[in-house]
């Protein structure tokens, strides 16, 4: 049995401003994100004959058919037949985190299934090809109006600041994860789990029909995580800085879609910054998942359990330095 483990990500800025539709037209796009310690699991096994299906999955639902081309979960099929595979195969899933969630579980998926097919053919392929093959999958066979970060993330691991450029080049610049700053972002984070999950095609699509409204708010975007990174490389990132930086993402990403925030999030982000947090955002697309709050480390313990009470439940996370690997 082949089993790889592929982290799931956060995002601190810049998120949106990595799909093609933006950074092919004004030159490059950038965020800056980091793996964290939850993760998705994926196993593949060669499946007996001796079963009448000839495909066994497990996710959160359960198939069991005779053809490639049966497959119901539309990742599974792609990766399947973007690899050639067309045997008796038995795949199974486990995850830290809820599906459409935020945290880029549809690509940390993408990436960890395809890590482990490889595998399963006997061969080892490196970080950048599996970022790249995954997102081409979601992207360009699949037709998902989603971004590059979550794919590079669950790929590569660790906190880095990457930058698309609008002939389809990524660079990329790891942030130490063993600096004071580093330490900072994480000792300051809170986040909680709404309990609200949604589609984020959905949200993107909506926002890809506004994109010429939207690319001056991209564009700040996209300057904030440029202004993150430099705050961390030139040493002057503050606690308050950082959650300043995030209060204001979240402000722009909010006028990106009237669907991105609701009733719930707008209340506790209100709540959470009355408490004395700095600012915070919503990962991923928006419209639920998990909001994630910068405070003073003596401000944690009363700040969780008062925003407790508002029915969202408290989700520790840490920095996670590996990559997609096989386990």
């Amino acid at each position: 049995m082949i089993v790889s483990r592929t982290p799931l990500r956060i995002s601190f800025a810049g998120g949106g401003s990595d799909i093609p539709y933006f950074y092919e037209k004004n030159s490059y796009g950038c965020v800056l994100n980091s793996a964290i310690n939850k993760y998705i699991y994926v196993s593949v096994k060669s499946h007996s004959k001796l079963y009448s299906e000839k495909i066994r999955l497990n996710y959160s639902e359960t198939e069991t058919v005779k053809d490639v081309e049966k497959i119901k979960n539309p990742i599974i099929k792609a990766c399947l037949k973007f690899l050639e595979i067309d045997e008796n195969i038995y795949i199974s899933t486990v995850a830290d985190a809820p599906g459409s969630s935020g945290f880029g579980s549809s690509s940390t998926f993408c990436v960890g299934l395809l890590n482990a097919l490889y595998a399963y053919k006997g061969l080892i392929v490196n970080r950048y090809r599996l970022a790249e093959e995954a997102a081409q999958i979601e992207m360009n066979i699949l037709k998902r109006p989603v971004g590059k970060q979550d794919h590079y993330a669950a790929a590569f691991g660790s906190i880095n600041f990457f930058k698309f450029h609008s002939d389809g080049s990524i660079s990329i610049k790891p942030v130490d994860e063993n600096s004071q700053y580093t330490k900072l972002i994480f000792d300051s984070l809170i986040t909680f789990y709404t309990h609200q999950t949604r589609d984020a095609s959905k949200i993107l699509s909506h926002q890809k029909k506004r994109s010429n409204l939207n690319t001056s708010n991209l564009l700040l975007i996209r300057d904030q995580a440029e202004d993150l990174y430099n705050q961390i490389y030139f040493k002057k990132l503050s606690i308050k800085k950082f959650g300043e930086i995030l209060d204001c993402g979240w402000k722009i990403k909010k006028k990106l879609s009237k669907v991105v925030s609701n009733k719930l999030i707008d209340d506790v982000y209100n709540s959470a910054k009355k408490m004395g947090a700095y600012g915070g955002k919503l990962s991923g697309a928006g419209g639920g998942g998990f909001l994630n709050f910068v405070v003073k480390k003596n401000q944690k313990r009363n700040i969780i359990k008062s925003l407790s009470k508002k029915k969202i439940q408290y989700f520790p996370i840490k920095l996670e330095s590996t990559g997609s690997i096989i386990i």
